[in-house]
């Protein structure tokens, strides 16, 4: 296979997105719409969607010369982060352990507590080429849980944030219409 710099994907474009819905939610199987039970949390830090797979290795060694004979994969994960640039009630629910919110004549009264509970969400997340926006993968997670949360803050120096990590728990799909990632 000859080298293609064309296969080189550069990600940002204005249709980027991550969408978050409740787990059981009616997902995607195919580059359509998605259902409207799954919602787009605006604005994304220019960091973009880091995946981050983590992956511990053991090593056995053997008894002459110490060198590793074989190793086996003792643990294997895989998460993502995301930082949302929109205050929403989405991205408000999912910063804090929200117990209840009332809106009553244009003034909204949120209840939370401190501690929160992991709450598994649905996650789709579509990611198209910057220079080429016709290359579009679209991440489809059933099932994705929110363990941390970093720092935010409110100021007049910067746009408040709330990023996200989460862990991707069991199958997920990748569905993309790139040539480059068809199989012969």
């Amino acid at each position: 296979m000859a080298i293609d710099a064309a296969n080189a994907r550069i990600f940002g474009s204005d249709d980027d997105k991550v969408q978050v819905g409740p787990l059981g939610s009616t997902l995607p199987t195919d580059l359509a719409a998605v259902d409207a039970a799954i919602v787009d949390v605006g604005w994304l830090h220019a960091d973009g969607v880091p995946f981050t797979p983590s992956d511990s290795v053991e090593k056995f060694r053997g008894h002459q010369g110490g060198r590793v004979v074989r190793t086996t994969v003792t643990e294997s994960d895989l998460s993502f982060t995301f930082q949302c640039l929109e205050t929403t009630a989405l991205t408000l629910g999912l910063q804090h352990n929200v117990t209840s919110s009332v809106t009553a004549t244009g003034t909204t009264t949120i209840e939370a507590t401190p501690g929160r509970k992991i709450e598994a969400r649905a996650f789709v997340l579509d990611l198209f080429d910057k220079d080429d926006t016709s290359i579009h993968y679209r991440y489809v997670i059933p099932r994705g849980e929110i363990g941390e949360r970093a720092e935010f803050s409110h100021s007049g120096s910067d746009i408040t944030g709330y990023t996200f990590t989460v862990e991707v728990i069991g199958s997920y799909q990748i569905i993309t219409n790139d040539p480059a990632a068809e199989v012969a």
